[in-house]
């Protein structure tokens, strides 16, 4: 799971083209499970303006896309640069006896 704000000071359509290549991810990963992504509808807290969830088979298909040459380019290229602020969660599947890899960013 990942929550996040966009920064303020962004140009027009900067916000929707990330989010559009966002959309992509599932086709292009398909190790991909289950991804939703949206708008915070929260009225208990509006920190965050958007986030998505995906689900992995393995935890090992989730460190494969983590550090793939072309998620850790978006993530450099496209992500940082319009980001404020972000949260990363990962939850262990039943049967998962590890964390799932620590201080990634």
């Amino acid at each position: 799971m990942l929550v996040f704000r966009f920064r303020d000071d962004l140009p027009p359509g900067a916000a929707e083209s990330v989010l559009a290549e966002l959309e992509t991810f599932p086709s292009r990963y398909p190790a991909m499970r289950n991804w939703r992504s949206g708008v915070n509808v929260s009225t208990r807290d509006t920190s965050m303006t958007h986030g998505f969830v995906v689900e992995f088979p393995t935890e090992q298909d989730l460190l494969d896309y983590l550090h793939s040459d072309s998620h850790e380019r978006f993530v450099r290229e496209r992500w940082r640069p319009v980001i404020e602020r972000q949260a990363i969660v990962s939850i262990p599947t039943a049967g998962d006896a590890q964390p799932i890899e620590r201080g990634h960013r």
